[in-house]
């Protein structure tokens, strides 16, 4: 943790609030589930999620350590092909795939997924276009997972449409099933057994050898520390643990066979959540009615896009020769700087803090930078400490009001 008198000289230059991303957690995060997964399944590769956070220098850091980069936009598509990574090393999924980069993916030898009679309907209209190129696709899954939730995305696996495309594939001249992928947001070890295990049925079922791939999708639980770990009933699996699982069901399945198709993972969280710090200062503090609140310079927003409350790990940076207040037994509601009521980022915070101070919150790093509307103040610079010195270096720019009202028209 850096002291007081270093965060406040960052707070002159970049403001009140900013974000720090540790480089080398991030890279331990990513060789570590990279490890456990072809320590056990040799044919593993590790997609990571650049929705949960496309910040550029994050994406790199993915691409120079061998992994590839899953997409879902068009917008994400172009960040990808911008940073130099290699058309194979894409996988482009989501709901909606713009007609000119799905194109543009599939000619140039992308894995893309379908997830709808659209994306299909875009996929004959290409065939059309290129009859001598043999296009390549996969189809996203969509089978019983969970008894009280229907996801929304995929094919019904025992529905007509997925008959129709699986069919249409096998009868076309110049597409070919080449995988199968699926993704659920469950994140507990018995349901990457219930996909891993359907997965492979539907492989023996539609196909004659192994494909070339199949895709288990993300939402692994990373590491996570002990105040956030106590949310949860049960003990939290480790990368190892989604490893051994999914690596011996395919080890099982293919011992015999005359390849071992590539096990795709596509992690986003449990790589980059508890990369991220959060430093906001204190602007203010009061009492009201006995409620001891404070306000920082940042929102519960910076923190938890969807504004969900729950009390992430926080330490108070007390100013340099602060005499203690007689507070310190008290307990804070940290109140953010919008207009709304329920802008809290964290309540029943131990003391003593006082303005001036500094509070850095931890494990900020998944959805908390792409998600942050431009709402009462425009979102926040990042800073990335590096491996080799402890300089900080900018890689995002605090966004400026002219940034935000540059496309409204007077």
């Amino acid at each position: 943790m850096m002291p007081w008198i270093q965060v406040n000289q960052l707070s002159d230059v970049y403001g009140e609030s900013f974000f720090i991303f540790h480089e080398d957690k991030f890279r331990a995060n990513f060789h570590d589930l990279n490890t456990s997964f072809n320590s056990v399944y040799h044919n593993t590769r590790v997609a990571y999620s650049y929705k949960t956070n496309y910040t550029p220098a994050i994406c790199r850091i993915v691409d120079d350590m061998g992994g590839y980069a899953e997409v879902v936009s068009e917008m994400e598509y172009v960040l990808a092909k911008n940073l130099s990574v290699e058309d194979t090393h894409i996988i482009y999924n989501g709901p909606y795939k713009s007609i000119d980069s799905f194109r543009a993916a599939l000619k140039a030898g992308t894995i893309v997924n379908l997830d709808s009679m659209r994306d299909y309907e875009n996929l004959l209209l290409v065939a059309m276009e290129v009859p001598e190129i043999k296009l390549a696709v996969a189809i996203r899954c969509n089978f019983p997972l969970d008894r009280d939730k229907v996801s929304r995305f995929g094919f019904d696996v025992q529905g007509e449409e997925f008959r129709e495309v699986t069919e249409g594939i096998r009868w076309s001249s110049n597409i070919r099933l080449s995988g199968l992928h699926c993704h659920f947001p469950n994140r507990d070890l018995e349901s990457y057994g219930i996909r891993a295990r359907q997965m492979l049925k539907l492989s023996r079922k539609l196909f004659r050898d192994p494909p070339d791939f199949l895709n288990l999708g993300g939402g692994f639980f990373g590491g996570m520390p002990a105040s956030l770990q106590k949310n949860y009933k049960n003990k939290l699996p480790t990368f190892h643990d989604y490893a051994k699982l999914i690596g011996d069901l395919f080890n099982d399945a293919f011992e015999h066979a005359g390849k071992l198709p590539i096990l795709f993972i596509e992690p986003g969280t449990a790589l980059v959540a508890n990369t991220f710090k959060f430093y906001t200062k204190v602007i203010s503090k009061k009492i009201i009615r006995g409620h001891h609140i404070v306000t920082v310079a940042g929102s519960i927003f910076n923190i938890s896009p969807t504004a969900r409350l729950m009390n992430l790990p926080v330490t108070v940076l007390r100013q340099s020769g602060h005499l203690e207040t007689n507070d310190n037994n008290e307990l804070w509601d940290v109140a953010g700087y919008t207009c709304i009521e329920t802008d809290y980022l964290t309540l029943g915070m131990q003391g003593p803090v006082d303005v001036g101070d500094f509070l850095v919150y931890e494990n900020v790093g998944s959805y908390s930078v792409v998600m942050k509307p431009p709402f009462i103040l425009p979102n926040v610079p990042i800073l990335k400490k590096s491996i080799q010195n402890t300089d900080l270096t900018l890689i995002k720019r605090g966004e400026t009001y002219d940034y935000i009202f540059q496309n409204f028209e007077n």
